[in-house]
C-alpha cells in the first residue's frame, strides 16, 4: 500500500506534464504560422492593384510573374507544413480557402497552368500538394506520421470541429 501516494502524486504530474507539453506545441505552431503569415503578406506587397483584383487583360510584368510563382511555392510549403502537423485546422480551412480562389483568378490561374506545365517538364517544383488542391478545393494534406493521422481521424476533433 506504500505505492499509493507515490501513484496519487504522479497522476496530477503526469497531467500537468501533458498540458505544458500540449500548450509548447501550441504555441510553436502559432509560431510557425506568423513565419508563413509574414512572407504571404510580403509578396502580397509586390503585387499590382490590377493582379490582386484579377482585373481582365492585365498581363503581369517578369517581377510579379516571378511573385506569383513564389506564391505558388509558398502555398505548396503551407501545404507540406500542414501535412506534418505544423498548420492548425482552423488556419488550413482560411488558407485553404485563399489558395483555391487565387488559383481560379487571372492572372494566377493563367500562371498557374503555366507552373504546371513546366513542373510536369521537370523545370519546377512538382506541386504535389497544390496540384490537388486545384482539383479538390476541400483537399487537406495526408497527415505524415502515424500518430497524427490518429489525432486527426480521431471522433473527438470532428465534433470539436462541428461546434458540439
Amino acid at each position: 500500500m506504500k505505492w499509493q501516494p507515490l501513484a496519487l502524486a504522479l497522476i496530477p504530474t503526469v497531467i500537468a506534464w501533458g498540458i505544458t507539453v500540449w500548450q509548447v506545441r501550441k504555441q510553436r505552431v502559432r509560431q510557425v504560422e506568423d513565419v508563413y503569415v509574414a512572407r504571404y503578406w510580403s509578396l502580397l506587397d509586390r503585387f499590382t492593384l490590377a493582379t490582386l483584383r484579377g482585373t481582365d487583360g492585365h498581363e503581369p510584368g517578369t517581377e510579379e510573374q516571378t511573385a506569383i510563382r513564389l506564391y505558388f511555392r509558398l502555398c505548396e510549403d503551407e501545404a507540406d507544413l500542414r501535412a506534418q502537423g505544423w498548420v492548425s485546422d482552423d488556419t488550413w480551412r482560411v488558407w485553404r480557402d485563399a489558395m483555391t480562389a487565387a488559383l481560379r483568378r487571372q492572372p494566377f490561374a493563367r500562371m498557374w497552368a503555366e507552373t504546371l506545365a513546366d513542373a510536369t517538364a521537370g523545370r519546377d517544383y512538382s506541386f504535389v500538394h497544390l496540384r490537388a488542391l486545384s482539383d479538390d478545393p476541400g483537399y487537406d494534406p495526408p497527415a505524415s506520421g502515424f500518430l497524427r493521422r490518429c489525432l486527426r481521424r480521431a471522433p473527438w476533433r470532428r465534433a470539436v470541429r462541428r461546434g458540439r
